[in-house]
């Protein structure tokens, strides 16, 4: 599904694939991220039985498949249309900028929409196979927003629309369609379920497209971190949050959010935390710091959405209307899957930091060693109240250094 898909490849240190292998292919797929459209359906498909109590194997899996053939293919559209902005996107992360694969001429451009047609194609078979007018209309409104993300001539991304479209796509059509399939009704439960997680989404894509800014503005991509700019795109952030954890302790207070789920939720909530203070300590202006926060910014969502199933199947069970078993052992098998690549995450993004932090810093030090030394200063690499990275306390910083290296 739409955005989703703006995440580079594996970080620096791991090696390239082979030109027009099918490593490279697997990598332009960016598959890493079909753990969200997984946790987004089986989110969907937890809310419906809650409220039914009853489960079908086989619509889970027709909603499955559905989700990650229209996730894949908008991987496909995003990385062929926003070839021009990856191009001039020098800093990506490995969760923003694109996989690299077209920019790096590992495959052509034409592999990855010709895969993208195939999928919509697939995306189209399923929906066809949909039990009833409104699962279908949905469905084909979800497939057209997640294709014209990026392409022409609506290019949602390039005007704005972008982090809402990708928040309406994944997160609130995905589990409502989900939940249908299931017979599920559209209670209260599950639209609030499903605007608090498409909320924490457009919060998020706000941060994927920061981390892409100076690319995108050089390409004249106008997405909505674009247009707030890094100062009112880190207040709106740190509010957004702060108000949609608030509405979560508000509903539980007043019985609409049973207490696992909301706990469940909140549980969350030092994720977003986390990414507060990297926005207001100018992790943004350096690489591996920036990784991170887009690393935590983007597992906030799937950690909700499980957190939330975990909440609601144990409502049942404290209710005395356990889920069925069948989806009990599926659902505890996703949660499984997910926290292994989670953990694998994790690990990967901290043999990746090290080495890279490394090799910064002493680059910077031999940058700044004879500036420093000019000024009266040691040249070690560091500038006085500024950190480990040489930035400064707090986000007012970030566009002066913007500003010095562009003057550089």
């Amino acid at each position: 599904m739409s955005g989703t898909g703006r995440g580079s490849g594996p970080p620096p240190a791991a090696a390239s694939p082979a030109p027009g292998s099918f490593a490279a292919f697997v990598r332009l797929a960016r598959v890493k991220f079909l753990f969200q459209s997984m946790m987004v359906t089986g989110f969907g498909v937890t809310l419906a039985v809650h409220a039914t109590g009853t489960f079908s194997l086989p619509w889970y899996l027709v909603t499955l498949a559905f989700a990650w053939s229209t996730h894949l293919m908008t991987h496909f559209c995003n990385e062929y249309f926003d070839l021009e902005a990856d191009r001039a996107n020098a800093r990506p992360t490995s969760w923003t900028g694109g996989s690299r694969v077209l920019v790096d001429g590992l495959l052509s451009p034409a592999t990855s929409i010709g895969a993208a047609f195939v999928l919509l194609f697939t995306s189209l078979a399923l929906i066809a196979t949909m039990p009833t007018p409104p699962a279908r209309l949905l469905a084909c409104a979800l497939t057209a927003l997640a294709w014209f993300y990026t392409a022409p001539p609506l290019r949602l991304n390039y005007r704005a629309l972008g982090e809402v479209s990708c928040a309406a796509v994944l997160y609130g059509m995905g589990p409502l369609l989900a939940a249908f399939l299931q017979s599920g009704p559209p209670c209260a439960l599950l639209l609030w379920c499903t605007a608090f997680v498409a909320a924490l989404q457009v919060l998020r894509c706000l941060i994927m497209n920061l981390a892409d800014i100076e690319g995108d503005t050089r390409v004249g991509k106008a997405t909505l971190a674009a247009t707030l700019g890094p100062r009112r795109l880190t207040a709106v952030y740190a509010v957004g949050q702060a108000l949609l954890y608030a509405g979560v302790a508000a509903l539980a207070a007043a019985h609409v959010l049973p207490a696992p789920v909301a706990l469940a939720q909140v549980l969350v909530a030092p994720v977003a935390a986390v990414v507060v203070r990297g926005l207001l300590t100018g992790a943004m202006e350096d690489r591996v710091r920036c990784d991170a926060v887009t690393f935590w910014a983007s597992v906030q969502l799937p950690l909700t959405t499980c957190a939330t199933m975990l909440g609601l199947l144990a409502d049942m069970a404290l209710g005395g209307r356990p889920a069925p078993a069948l989806w009990s052992s599926l659902a505890g098998g996703t949660t499984v899957l997910f926290a292994l690549w989670l953990y694998r995450a994790v690990l990967s993004a901290r043999r990746a930091k090290e080495p890279d932090a490394a090799g910064t810093a002493e680059a910077a030090g031999r940058e700044r060693g004879p500036r420093s030394e000019a000024l009266g200063v040691p040249g070690d690499g560091t500038v006085p109240d500024g950190g480990a990275h040489g930035h400064g306390p707090g986000a007012a910083g970030a566009p002066l250094l913007s500003e010095e290296r562009e003057a550089r």
